[in-house]
């Protein structure tokens, strides 16, 4: 599979990669501040989306500690696999039934065989960004039906590597005949109950003229017409931002004054 020219355009706004930054970014503390939230946030997804279509196997790449898989398990998936790096292991899985495997995440991974979904989410950002053609690739060779979020463009976080818009995402999975479907945020844009990366970033994307889409299709949900839309800001984000710029401006104003006082302290 060839980029897109624009995609490679994209890519080109990358930071570099350490992969002893990724291995310690993870840690005990990182995943216990992230579980409660996480599995919250899988509940209220999944229970909306199983409204629709009902996966009995599923795969989450990037798993963490399992709680998108657990949520899966609650509403009845039978079947759950989750791949994530070697600080994960099969004993940290809050769902025994996970079946768990260790892998490097920026190298081609697979199952024998397809699931009706695959999950990964706020993990995109985090790899190597030469081989995000390659993760998209194996993500839609896994399923026709995946549930997918990465960090939008100066959204920031730990290690974030690889930010970009949610366009240029849209345009890897088109190379593999997948279109966006955007059904969350208008439904969960405004729940406080999520965090906003979930409501800013989550799409659902569906292999054409599969199963699954014209399942979705049936439900009266249409894909994105103008994926240009997937990149409006969250609120959350803005005010983020801008407070942040705020913040900045307000210290390099005080500077001058701050060292005309030092000055005469010390004069």
């Amino acid at each position: 599979m060839t980029e897109s020219t624009d995609v490679k355009k994209i890519a080109l706004r990358v930071r570099p990669y350490s992969k002893s930054k990724l291995d310690k970014a993870y840690d005990e503390r990182f995943y216990q501040n992230q579980l409660n939230i996480s599995l919250v946030s899988a509940r209220i997804y999944l229970r909306f989306l199983w409204k629709f279509v009902q996966p009995a196997s599923a795969l989450d790449v990037g798993c963490g500690r399992g709680a998108w898989l657990k949520a899966c398990q609650e509403l009845g998936s039978k079947t759950l696999f989750g791949f994530d790096g070697i600080w994960n292991s099969q004993s940290s899985m809050i769902e025994p039934k996970i079946n768990f495997r260790s892998i490097d995440l920026n190298k081609p991974f697979s199952l024998p065989e397809k699931v009706d979904i695959a999950i990964t989410l706020e993990v995109a950002e985090h790899l190597e960004p030469s081989t995000a053609p390659q993760f998209i690739k194996c993500m839609t060779n896994s399923s026709d039906l995946i549930l997918f979020s990465a960090a939008y463009t100066k959204q920031e976080g730990t290690n974030h590597l690889n930010e970009q818009p949610h366009t240029y995402w849209a345009m890897l999975f088109a190379e593999r005949d997948f279109v966006p479907f955007d059904m969350f945020r208008p439904q969960f844009w405004g729940n406080e109950m999520i965090d906003f990366w979930y409501r800013q970033n989550t799409f659902l994307y569906v292999k054409k003229d599969s199963d699954p889409y014209r399942q979705i299709k049936a439900h009266g949900f249409e894909e994105m017409a103008n994926i240009s839309f997937m990149n409006c800001i969250h609120p959350k984000l803005y005010e983020a931002k801008t407070q942040m710029v705020s913040f900045s401006n307000h210290i390099a104003d005080l500077m001058p004054s701050l060292w005309r006082a030092l000055r005469r302290r010390l004069g």
